[in-house]
């Protein structure tokens, strides 16, 4: 007799989005716009009028490639311990991850915190800017876009080149947001074939559970720019796994397939070279380790005035969240994100949702409220601000 299969959880689907959207599109059977079913296809019919020779024949060429198919997922295997012990390694030395895998500087949390108080002003951001110089290019490329391109009294746009400039032209609101999704997008996986929709999804992600997080702190009287920061910054975690996984199996393949080719292992050789990056060691390594990486990122930075790590900590143990806290927002956030990550892809229906959003036990009204926000959008504001 066979076992009904377990429904797939919205967590799950949410992870194959984060991957690949066919590969979530096609975990629930879903087909792709313009696709038909196997069954209406010619191949269908052809295949329900092959003869007896034809059926053995084919019978056979699947039986040799379930064989294959068992080699090359057992060399697959082997590849990715070798991946996992060199990763979990690496994973040891938070100071070079922070540095040589996310490409952060050491004054990164120092500028973090000069950004949450309240009496921080431009004259004590700009020289802690300046000592990360890929901000300065990323800052000069935000405020000449036209959102907040200034004209002078001749009408003429006025292109900004300093740092100070870029830094009062935007104003302290904005760069408290600005700011922490910039030291995300600098930590971002670039190269991720054969799944190139990863940096845009988890891009989306970030973006939308630090948004959302702002949204929810105040009904809980919390600061809704420390809810933004820790949500943004929770993401450190799946980058860091996710560049590495992707620089390890480059680095490991190469490895064998050099390996094989010196050894005349033409089997393996050939096995090698059918073997790609996995989605599934993918999800895998971005659930066992992302969070416990995230919160060992927060604790290398030291924030003095941004209390993050504690909270990031408690969510990587996976302790009870206490209403109203850092930890319990950023799950709230996390869970409502993912949702509408999940409903604009139509992987999730009314009935799948009410349970999940149940569970989370949000604030009064809050649902309500975040329908009408465009979580995947900085709320930055075009007003001036000088300091």
């Amino acid at each position: 007799m066979t076992m009904p299969s377990a429904p797939i959880s919205v967590e799950e689907r949410f992870e194959n989005l984060l991957i690949s959207p066919e590969r979530a599109i096609k975990l629930l059977g879903k087909r792709m716009p313009g696709e038909i079913s196997f069954e209406q296809s010619e191949q269908g019919d052809a295949r329900r009028q092959l003869l007896h020779v034809e059926k053995v024949a084919i019978e056979n060429k699947r039986l040799q490639a379930l064989s294959e198919a068992s080699y090359i997922d057992s060399v697959s295997h082997y590849l990715h311990e070798v991946v996992l012990s060199e990763l979990t390694e690496q994973l040891s030395f938070p100071d070079e991850l922070f540095s040589n895998v996310l490409n952060l500087g050491d004054d990164t949390g120092t500028l973090l915190d000069a950004l949450s108080v309240r009496a921080a002003s431009i004259s004590k951001l700009e020289p802690l800017a300046a000592s990360q110089p890929w901000l300065y290019d990323e800052l000069i490329q935000v405020v000449n876009t036209p959102q907040f391109r200034r004209r002078d009294s001749k009408g003429r746009t006025i292109v900004v080149e300093t740092l100070r400039t870029a830094l009062s032209f935007l104003g302290i609101e904005n760069l408290r947001l600005l700011i922490p999704s910039l030291v995300v997008k600098r930590a971002m996986p670039q190269i991720t074939d054969p799944f190139p929709c990863i940096k845009l999804k988890l891009t989306q992600y970030s973006q939308g559970t630090a948004v959302t997080a702002k949204h929810i702190a105040p009904l809980y009287k919390v600061r809704a720019h420390d809810a933004f920061a820790f949500g943004m910054l929770s993401q450190l975690g799946r980058c860091a796994i996710i560049r590495l996984y992707f620089k390890l199996f480059d680095k490991v393949h190469l490895h064998l397939l050099q390996e094989s080719q010196r050894d005349k292992e033409r089997q393996r050789h050939e096995a090698l070279l059918k073997i790609a990056p996995s989605a599934n060691y993918l999800i895998a390594l971005q659930e066992e380790f992302a969070d416990k990486v995230a919160a060992d990122m927060l604790e290398h930075m030291m924030l003095k005035r941004l209390f993050l790590g504690n909270a990031m900590r408690n969510c990587a143990d996976n302790l009870p969240a206490e209403q109203g806290s850092l930890h319990n927002i950023l799950e709230q956030a996390r869970t409502y994100t993912k949702v509408r990550m999940l409903h604009s892809t139509k992987l999730v229906s009314i009935a799948d949702v009410k349970p999940v959003f149940k569970a989370q036990n949000y604030p009064e009204r809050a649902l309500e409220k975040l329908k009408s926000v465009d979580i995947f959008t900085l709320p930055m504001s075009k007003e001036e601000e000088f300091s």
